[in-house]
């Protein structure tokens, strides 16, 4: 299969499953109901939140900015600012293809190779991914009943797909057969025309990850991350305000519904669409204010952020090719 057909495929894919999850986010309820909530909710909280979403596009670009320089490749704060956007941008399009678009984004500006930049993309990476496990152990502290009747809540939705499982065997098996060939046959595959290829591509992610340890602000990095989730955090428990129903939620049931969102997040749906409503459907209902608060929640959190991620890459794109052109004058 050409890349484009590949695209192609995986853009179909994950627009079904988007849409599969919506149905399954939305049945059952009164759709009248839903749109004279979401009309009769507070749109300055929403506001709030929005501007706690591009607060942290440009946290995120600047902490960025501190891994690239540790790594000798200094960039302007509009050009980290930029590729930030494209990554938000493309992963409403294309599931998980942000952090590629990204990176060639920062070499179209200042061309800064893409295998060491896609190496500091990885750092940042395993950095969230620590931050997010401290999210779900707090998540876990304050909210154990919580969090107990939302996995026997997801086991019950699982116990009626039982074939899911056997689909998990298949892809683990596949990947052990896989390395098991890699160790067999190292010495043809380091023969093949490609290898030093994918060598050079491995050693830059390698340097991607050590420019964590050669930080020259590394007291900066870490205020940064401890910002950017601190907005993370705010940008969806503010919405709480926006619906009477949910107005007396507490501190410590946001970090419960953080981590929901954060959860069906990771579903390959694009841009979240569905998944993030699926998931906030079964939190809602698990805090006992009903799926239907959970999905008109669900529609105040990610459809403003959706729209900013749109918006923002729209006239990225616009700036970078203005770039281009004068590159080329």
């Amino acid at each position: 299969m050409n890349p484009k057909a590949k695209t192609g495929v995986t853009v179909l894919v994950s627009i079904l499953l988007a849409v599969a999850l919506i149905w399954w986010a939305m049945r059952g309820l009164d759709l009248e109901k839903t749109r004279a909530s979401l009309q009769e909710a507070n749109y300055l909280w929403i506001a709030i939140s929005v501007i706690l979403g591009i607060a942290a596009y440009y946290l995120r670009s600047e902490r960025w900015r501190l891994l690239l320089d540790a790594m000798d490749h200094p960039t302007k704060s509009s050009h980290a600012f930029y590729a930030i956007c494209m990554n938000y941008f493309w992963n409403l399009l294309i599931p998980r293809s942000g952090e590629i678009a990204r990176c060639t984004t920062l070499y179209t500006l200042n061309k800064t190779p893409v295998e060491k930049s896609f190496g500091t993309v990885i750092s940042e990476r395993v950095i969230d991914l620590i931050c997010l496990v401290i999210i779900a152990l707090l998540a876990v502290l304050f909210n154990f009943n919580l969090i107990l009747q939302l996995f026997g809540k997801v086991m019950s939705v699982r116990s009626e797909q039982e074939e899911g499982n056997y689909f998990f065997v298949v892809i683990i098996g596949a990947l052990l057969i896989f390395l098991a060939g890699c160790i067999l046959f190292w010495k043809k595959l380091k023969n093949l025309s490609f290898f030093p290829r994918i060598k050079q591509f491995l050693y830059g992610i390698r340097q991607g990850l050590i420019s964590i340890f050669r930080l020259k602000k590394s007291g900066l990095f870490i205020f940064y991350t401890f910002l950017i989730w601190v907005f993370y955090f705010f940008m969806t428990y503010v919405i709480i305000f926006a619906l009477p129903e949910t107005a007396h939620l507490t501190l410590s049931e946001g970090l419960y519904l953080l981590l929901v969102g954060s959860i069906g997040m990771v579903i390959p749906a694009s841009g979240g669409i569905g998944a993030f409503h699926s998931a906030m459907r079964l939190g809602f209902e698990v805090l006992g204010l009903g799926g239907d608060v959970g999905v008109n929640f669900a529609f105040l959190v990610h459809t403003p952020h959706a729209l900013i991620a749109l918006v923002l890459g729209l006239i990225c794109l616009s700036f970078i090719y203005s770039e281009k052109r004068k590159k080329r004058k």
